[in-house]
């Protein structure tokens, strides 16, 4: 009983443990993030002035537009903000708690049915992985979907074991629920749990049937309230829906957030990702951020937080994806070879059998969906791999180690995996990071180049200190600490790149929109001189003179500004909590005005400034041009361009024009005061 409880106590001390670890990953420096993605950040503020902005997901305090996700996570982030205040940890927050939660379920999923070992590494996994590390410290929405998933795939593995109807239907509300985190991308999964219970369901086949017919049924009863609410209310009595071209819930869910997914609006991000955004250039005169000895960063920092892989089989060779959350695949593919001969594959399956093949089709699932999206791609979606991965790799270390330990025929693989994921990673490291197999060979020259050194030299030692053990007897000693140590010394050395990667989103501020790990980052000076990257991504534009210039000229329009995209509007909402209109939503390719209703509300007093030339090159690739052009001719026609000394910080021949819609009522400039008090904010 002693040994049983000395036994929990160091289980639960080891989890402990790797909670901690995940939890420091998280929160360590999360300030230099500052307010995350401002897109979602100024929405928060807006939904949190009252309930009605709060319940259809406006993202200006008038609740003119919505955003263009479903309510739950923000809803999370409003909750935070009204504990502890509107700050960016108050809204980031959230996330971090998500992910150290994700991390305790993923070892609560794996010691259902596998050792203490396989739980608690597959745990370390993904705690440390990359991809789940950079989006766990932003508020983007994807953290609270993955937690979702993850409570979602405890119901189901129980439904599945016990043949339990109202687990099934418990899993279902469970994605239902995920729906109005991210709707369809919370559906991806699907196939995976109707294929496990269906084959594993101790039950007949009509039974299982039924079952998974009322499972379909709580599903959508779970799901599409919201959706169908925020449809059938008249549109002059809510936002416009953001992400869509006909004010719709439903097209957004279908269009936008699904058919978008797979179907390009836009060219692959080539140069122009590296033009300077409408807003970018309120403040594009100032010099580009510079790395060490004042190289400025070169456009390849930018392109580099963009997919570039294209759709097909083979996007998963790119070595930038596969480094965000591919580093264990070696070890996850034997939890596969190793566990599937271990009992025979009959109805109902063996709950170890059943697990497998759960993870496995987790990871096949989402593997060919993310291969064949030739629509929205970004490294940030990975962390739904994440779990599936971490969960198989944990469990095939411990399975190779039980085979090295019963000397075998099969005792050799776990030496063989060591090495061939130290491979695995290097390939990864050489795709990646742009390096040649030449480079490989030179002498280490900087903290990056010993990093793969260290890689390869204790996956090497920790061999060899296994290799003595397969096939014969020696001392005790060495079987009860050096053999272990050396595999710890293998784990360590496999542990060192991914922990890399995953720094590189803690030492430097992440990109709130477009997270992802990226080793490049860390090294002021790499190999490819073309690549010196140092980055500061997603630094908030800064607006204060432009605000004292709308304040001081202020009539009492119930807008302070309308934009043409949310990009210049998020930060003033964010730093004043004033109505700015973003009249294109997201991308600008939202008709939410037309030039009729803009001229009815100038004559009523309701918007006096609105801005123009501030659609970004994603934005005009996709057509935002074209949809806003009568408004944007109604505004250059009606309008007076407004002097660029009066509200920019310094001017530019390019960039966004401000326009008076009332020249009539004269203009002052800012006053000293007021700009400081809105920089202060």
């Amino acid at each position: 009983m002693n040994v049983g409880l000395s036994g929990r106590r160091l289980e639960a001390t080891a989890l402990l443990a790797i909670l901690l670890l995940a939890l420091t990953l998280r929160m360590w420096g999360l300030e230099q993030n500052g307010w995350g993605a401002e897109y979602y950040t100024a929405a928060v503020r807006s939904m949190a002035a009252n309930w009605h902005n709060f319940f259809y997901t406006a993202f200006d305090p008038d609740g003119f537009i919505s955003v263009d996700k479903p309510p739950i996570a923000l809803w999370i982030q409003v909750a935070s903000v009204k504990l502890f205040g509107f700050h960016p940890l108050s809204v980031l927050l959230p996330q971090v708690l998500e992910g150290v939660a994700s991390v305790w379920i993923m070892f609560h999923l794996v010691r259902r049915r596998f050792s203490v070992s396989a739980a608690l590494l597959a745990a370390l996994f993904l705690a440390l992985m990359p991809v789940c590390v950079a989006v766990n410290r932003t508020n983007n929405i994807d953290s609270c979907l993955l937690l979702a998933l993850l409570l979602a795939a405890w119901a189901l593995m129980k439904a599945a074991e016990e043949g339990s109807r109202r687990a099934l239907t418990l899993s279902m509300a469970l994605i239902g629920l995920a729906f109005n985190i991210k709707m369809l991308a919370a559906f991806i999964v699907l196939p995976t749990m109707v294929l496990v219970y269906f084959v594993s369901a101790p039950k007949r086949w009509q039974q299982r049937l039924v079952d998974l017919m009322l499972a379909a049924v709580v599903l959508m009863v779970t799901a599409l309230p919201w959706v169908l609410a925020y449809e059938l209310t008249p549109a002059d009595h809510r936002p416009f829906v953001g992400g869509s071209s006909q004010n719709s819930m439903l097209e957004l869910l279908v269009g936008h957030n699904g058919i978008g997914r797979f179907v390009s609006r836009v060219k692959p991000p080539a140069t122009a990702q590296n033009e300077p955004t409408g807003a970018q250039s309120l403040t594009a005169a100032a010099p580009a951020a510079a790395g060490p000895g004042g190289v400025a960063r070169p456009p390849s920092a930018v392109l580099r937080l963009f997919v570039h892989a294209p759709a097909g089989p083979l996007r998963f060779a790119d070595g930038q994806l596969l480094a965000q959350v591919g580093w264990p695949l070696p070890f996850a593919v034997m939890a596969i070879v190793l566990g599937a001969p271990k009992n025979r594959f009959r109805r109902p399956l063996a709950p170890t059998h059943l697990a497998l093949l759960f993870w496995l089709c987790w990871i096949v699932n989402y593997a060919l969906v993310y291969s064949y999206a030739g629509g929205i791609m970004h490294f940030y979606y990975l962390s739904t791999m994440a779990p599936a991965l971490a969960a198989l790799a944990g469990i095939g270390v411990v399975s190779l180690w039980g085979h090295y330990r019963q000397k075998g025929s099969r005792a050799i693989l776990l030496p063989a995996t060591l090495l061939l994921t130290a491979a695995w990673q290097l390939y990864i490291e050489v795709n990646a990071l742009g390096w040649t197999f030449d480079d490989l060979q030179k002498p280490p020259g900087d903290w990056l180049s010993w990093l793969h050194v260290a890689l390869v030299v204790g996956t090497l030692v920790a061999i060899a200190g296994l290799l003595p053990n397969l096939y014969r007897q020696v001392s005790s000693w060495s079987t009860h600490v050096l053999v272990p140590a050396a595999l710890g010394l293998g784990l360590l050395a496999l542990l060192a790149v991914p922990l890399a990667w995953a720094l590189s989103s803690v030492l430097v501020a992440g990109h709130g929109v477009l997270p992802s790990a990226d080793l490049y980052r860390l090294d002021p000076v790499v190999r490819n001189a073309g690549a010196r990257v140092r980055g500061r991504f997603g630094q908030s534009i800064d607006t204060s003179k432009l605000v004292g210039f709308l304040q001081a000229n202020r009539r009492g329009e119930h807008y302070l500004l309308a934009t043409s995209t949310t990009q210049l509007a998020a930060p003033i909402i964010i730093h004043t909590g004033e109505n700015v209109m973003a009249r294109g939503g997201y991308h600008g390719l939202d008709p939410a005005v037309t030039p009729e209703k803009l001229a009815r509300m100038v004559k009523a007093g309701q918007i006096r400034f609105a801005m123009l030339g501030d659609v970004n090159a994603i934005g005009r690739r996709m057509g935002a041009d074209a949809v806003g052009e009568a408004t944007a001719d109604w505004i250059g026609a009606n309008g007076k361009l407004v002097p660029q000394n009066l509200w920019r910080a310094r001017r530019s021949a390019s960039g966004p024009e401000l326009y008076d819609l009332l020249p009539e009522a004269g203009l002052v400039p800012a006053s000293a005061g007021s700009a400081e008090r809105e920089g202060s904010r």
